[in-house]
C-alpha cells in the first residue's frame, strides 16, 4: 500500500490538533476552581425576598435581582427594567429588559414579574406598604402600575429587595429561583450558603465558579479566618481589630460611608424614660466623639440625627446638644432625681436602675453598650447590660428598658421610608411608641411630595423634632468596610448596604 506525502501530512495535522486538543483540555481541567468565600457573621434561614428580610441576603450573594437599583450615589436607576416612566402622580410605566431568565430557565415575562409583585405584597407589610400598588396591567414586555396614592418614591420602592423578581411557580425557604449571575448549589439554613455561577445569566457569565457564604457567629473566629487564609473577604471585623490587615500587603481594606445608625430605643411605657429629662440626661452623657473615634477605631462618624451628615437633610441642618456629663446630672436632678447613699439616684425612695439590651451579631453594640454602662454610671444611673443573641422579640413585645440598635437609613436613597418606619406614631420600627402629632402630619405631607427640596426640608423638620424630645439617642453612622485579599477583584463595597458579588468579582490565580 502507497500513502502519499499529502496523506501523511494531513495524519500529522490531525493527530496534532487531536494532542492539542486534549493537553488545552486538560490545562482546563486543571485550573483551580474561582471558588471566593466571603465571611459573616449573620446568618439567614431563607432566601425567600417575601420572607421578612432575607431578601437582602440573597441579593447580596447574587441570587436575586430588583426592576431597579441604586447606584454610586444613591440615585435608582433601571436594573432588570430597560426603562422605568413615571406617568404620573399614582401611574408608573415598568418596561423590561429583553431576554432574561430565571435560573430554572424560564423567561422573565411581564407576566413573571406581575406575580412576583404581587406575591410579595400578598405575604409581606413592608412590601405592601412600600410598593403602595393598587393594580398592574400587562402589554407586552411593559407593566403598567397604579399605586393605592400618590407614590414619589415607587421607584425606590423597586431597589428594595423584598421587590426582587423571583420565579413564583416553584419557591421555598430553600429554594429560590432568581435572576442573579450566581443560583444555588447547597444551602444550611443558618450556616453557609454555596452558590455556583449560572452561566445564562443575562449580564454575561459571572468570573467566578463559585460564591461561598461563610457563617462564623464568633467575630474573634471569623476575624483569625481571615487572617489565616480561609476567607477571602469580610465586611465584619470589627474595629478594635483592623490594624491587624492595615499595611498588611497580603491585604485590601477599602471604606466607604453609609448610613447605618447606631443608637438608642426608649422605651416610653417605662416610667423612668417616659421622663424627658431622663432621656436628656442619657444622651448628654453618650460621648459620640470618643466612642466612634478611640472605642471603635474610627469606624464610624458620630451622628447629628437619624441620617449621617453628609446627606442634603442632615449635617449642620440639624442641631443637638453635645456631650456634657455636668449638663446630664443637672437634667436628672431637674426631674427629681438626687444621689442616694450607693451614687444611684432615686426619686420617691426608687432607684434609677434601667437595663441595656443589644445583640452580637453587630459587633460594634456590645463594645458600646459597655461603655454606655460606664458613663451612665458616672452621673447615677444603675444601668445593667443584657447581651443577647437577637432582640426582636424583646423589640416587638416591648419588654425592654433600652436597646442599643443598628439599622440603615437610607438603604433606598430617600429620607421617607425610615421616617415613616421609625418615627410615625405606628411605624413598624417604632418600638419605643414616641408619638409626635406634628411629625405624623409632617410624615404624611412628605408621603406625596415629589419635590425633592420640599421632601428635604421636612426630612430635617422630622428629625429635629425627635432631636428635641430626645426621642432616640443617635451615637454613630458606621462606615462600611471591607476587607479583601489582594488577589479579590472587583467585589463591591456599596454604601446602601444591600449589594455583594457580581458577575464582575474575580480571584486572580
Amino acid at each position: 500500500m502507497i500513502i502519499s506525502k499529502k496523506f501523511k501530512l494531513s495524519l500529522v495535522m490531525v493527530w496534532s490538533i487531536f494532542i492539542l486538543t486534549l493537553f488545552s483540555t486538560h490545562l482546563r481541567a486543571a485550573d483551580p476552581v474561582k471558588d471566593l468565600k466571603f465571611g459573616t457573621t449573620f446568618s439567614y434561614s431563607s432566601f425567600d425576598p417575601a420572607d421578612d428580610f432575607s431578601g437582602w441576603f440573597s441579593v447580596e450573594i447574587g441570587l436575586i435581582e430588583t426592576l431597579a437599583r441604586l447606584d454610586d450615589q444613591m440615585s435608582p436607576v433601571p436594573w432588570l427594567a430597560e426603562s422605568i416612566e413615571n406617568v404620573d402622580a399614582s401611574t408608573w410605566k415598568v418596561t423590561l429588559r429583553d431576554k432574561i431568565t430565571f435560573h430554572n430557565g424560564q423567561p422573565v415575562t411581564a407576566q413573571a414579574v406581575k406575580a412576583s409583585l404581587e406575591r410579595v405584597i400578598g405575604l409581606l407589610d413592608r412590601a405592601k406598604e412600600g410598593l403602595m400598588i393598587d393594580s398592574i396591567a400587562i402589554e407586552g414586555r411593559a407593566l403598567t402600575i397604579k399605586t393605592t396614592e400618590p407614590h414619589p418614591t415607587f421607584i425606590n420602592a423597586l431597589c428594595d429587595p423584598f421587590s426582587a423578581i423571583v420565579f413564583t411557580g416553584e419557591i421555598s425557604d430553600l429554594m429560590v429561583y432568581g435572576t442573579g449571575p450566581f443560583k444555588i448549589d447547597t444551602f444550611r439554613p443558618n450556616g453557609n450558603a454555596n452558590m455556583i455561577r449560572y452561566d445564562q445569566y443575562w449580564g454575561g457569565p459571572a468570573k467566578l465558579d463559585r460564591f461561598t457564604y461563610v457563617y462564623i457567629a464568633d467575630v474573634g473566629t471569623l476575624t483569625m479566618a481571615m487572617q489565616s487564609g480561609e476567607l477571602d473577604a469580610t465586611l465584619n471585623v470589627p474595629g478594635p481589630s483592623r490594624h491587624l490587615f492595615v499595611n498588611n500587603p497580603n491585604y485590601d481594606i477599602n471604606s466607604v460611608p453609609s448610613s447605618r445608625v447606631m443608637f438608642l430605643y426608649y422605651n416610653y411605657k417605662n416610667p423612668f424614660l417616659a421622663d424627658k429629662n431622663v432621656r436628656r440626661a442619657v444622651n448628654l452623657a453618650l460621648d459620640k466623639k470618643t466612642f466612634c473615634e478611640v472605642l471603635l477605631n474610627g469606624s464610624c462618624l458620630p451622628a447629628p440625627a437619624l441620617f449621617p451628615g453628609y446627606l442634603p437633610y442632615s449635617g449642620d441642618k440639624v442641631k443637638s446638644e453635645a456631650y456634657n456629663l455636668e449638663a446630664a446630672k443637672a437634667a436628672l436632678e431637674a426631674a427629681g432625681y438626687q444621689v442616694g447613699p450607693n451614687g444611684i439616684r432615686q426619686k420617691d425612695g426608687k432607684n434609677l436602675t434601667l437595663t441595656i439590651y443589644t445583640y452580637t451579631s453587630r459587633v460594634e453594640l456590645p463594645i458600646l453598650a459597655e461603655a454606655i454602662q460606664a458613663q451612665l454610671t458616672e452621673i447615677g444611673i444603675e444601668a445593667k447590660l443584657d447581651i443577647m443573641e437577637s432582640v426582636e422579640d424583646r423589640l416587638r413585645t416591648g419588654d425592654f428598658d433600652i436597646v442599643i440598635y443598628s439599622l440603615v437609613t437610607t438603604p433606598l436613597g430617600d429620607p421617607f421610608t425610615m421616617l415613616d418606619n421609625l418615627i410615625k406614631s405606628n411605624g413598624v420600627y417604632n418600638y419605643g411608641k414616641y408619638n409626635d402629632p406634628q411629625s405624623d402630619q409632617q410624615i404624611a405631607q412628605m408621603a406625596g411630595e415629589f419635590d425633592l427640596s420640599k421632601r428635604a426640608n421636612l426630612a430635617i423638620s422630622v428629625q429635629q423634632k425627635a432631636l428635641d424630645d430626645n426621642a432616640f439617642g443617635f451615637i454613630g453612622h458606621l462606615s462600611r468596610t471591607q476587607i479583601t485579599k489582594k488577589r479579590v477583584i472587583d467585589l463591591p463595597n456599596h454604601p446602601s448596604d444591600i449589594y455583594g458579588v457580581t458577575n464582575k468579582t474575580d480571584l486572580k490565580n
